[in-house]
């Protein structure tokens, strides 16, 4: 049986990477599922949990409501909670049993509006695709209906917006604040950072920016849009190390004058005998970074079997299924990924790059912070 796994752990739902996209913003996020689940996403896929409040709820799914498709229930919770609430906007998504059933969210949300003037949406999700398309589709859902389009602000510095940013690949502060400084220190001026540290003013001013710079494969999509109807283009890579985060930052220039978009990891990669397990961005970044700064090669073990795959070479792959993935990696000499693929990498020698999305809040304290700093100690 395929796309199965008896030992190793398996990566965070879209219905979670909806949820911390939009943790930030001072929406309602409600997730269409049974009472309960809540609890998963809270305790697992969300360390600001513990310190800043957002308003996320679970509808609360009967099994009466599913065979019966009461959605009258969904609507009028919908509103009695939101005129109390006043959130800035309500986004609905799916679990796989609305999903299965055609429960019309978009239907919903404008039902919602109407009645209550907040800006409604619904993310398309079905709890079967992995947090990356849920990430990827809220930043693009709540741009188109935030982004202001006036660019008459000037700036004289070139302004970037970091894309593709949330806990569940960059669990700790000390990565935004790492990559914060990267923009400062190279000169250029941060205007927007979606999905951490940021608020709904940010979205607003994403056409403003000169340049994007895609952190993990959640932010594609929004670079896209930004790309295809304001002429932003887009820089695809993450400031690892020194000499990589310098060809980033020659990337950015390039791409904000030329208008062409650029992936800063292909002419960085060589193969090797060592695999870097995880998304593709941020894996084949480290790639990268390690090529330039220590003179080893990697290849890349995509592992969620979503996101970005144009940016993975020949000699790279893209598996999610356990049995395949435990026969590739015994081609190589040394393993890096999350703590929880150990199990299955034999007696390897084994480097641990912890991933929230991955292992949830289990290893995150050992998670180092990688970005703008150099790789001697890793």
């Amino acid at each position: 049986m395929n796309q199965t796994a008896r030992i190793i752990s398996i990566y965070a739902a879209d219905t979670s990477g909806v949820c911390s996209a939009l943790y930030e913003y001072g929406g309602m996020t409600v997730i269409h599922d049974a009472s309960g689940c809540n609890s998963t996403y809270t305790t697992h896929d969300e360390p600001r949990w513990y310190d800043k409040k957002s308003m996320m709820f679970i509808s609360g799914l009967t099994e009466k409501d599913a065979v019966m498709g009461n959605d009258d229930r969904l609507i009028n919770d919908l509103i009695i909670t939101a005129n109390e609430l006043k959130p800035a906007f309500i986004a609905l998504c799916a679990s796989p049993l609305p999903a299965m059933i055609g429960t019309d969210l978009e239907a919903i949300a404008y039902a919602v509006e109407s009645e209550t003037g907040i800006p409604s949406f619904a993310v398309k999700t079905n709890g079967m695709n992995s947090y990356i398309y849920g990430v990827a589709n809220a930043f693009l859902d709540i741009a188109k209906r935030f982004i202001k389009d006036d660019t008459t602000d000037k700036s004289d510095s070139l302004r970037v917006n970091l894309l593709g940013m949330t806990p569940l690949d960059f669990p700790k502060k000390e990565s935004y604040l790492s990559l914060v400084k990267f923009i400062k220190d190279a000169g250029f001026e941060s205007n927007a950072c979606v999905g951490m540290e940021t608020s709904l003013s940010e979205i607003e001013s994403l056409a403003n920016a000169d340049v994007n710079l895609i952190v993990s494969s959640s932010g594609k999509l929004l670079a896209d849009y930004l790309y295809d109807e304001y002429n932003i283009p887009y820089v695809k890579g993450v400031p690892y190390g020194i000499g990589f985060a310098e060809k980033i930052k020659e990337a950015l220039v390039t791409a904000s004058e030329t208008k062409e978009n650029i992936d800063a990891t292909s002419d960085f990669r060589e193969e090797g005998n060592v695999a870097i397990l995880g998304e593709s961005v941020m894996s084949t970044s480290l790639a990268s970074a390690l090529l330039l700064d220590k003179g080893i090669k990697a290849n890349v073990l995509e592992t969620v079997g979503d996101g970005d795959f144009d940016i993975l070479k020949s000699f790279d792959m893209s598996c999610d299924d356990e049995k395949i993935l435990e026969n590739e990696l015994k081609k190589y000499d040394v393993i890096i990924g999350d703590p929880l693929f150990k199990p299955i990498c034999a007696d390897k020698k084994y480097i641990e790059l912890p991933h929230e999305a991955f292992s949830g809040r289990c290893f995150t304290k050992n998670a180092p912070n990688l970005i703008y700093t150099s790789l001697e100690d890793f």
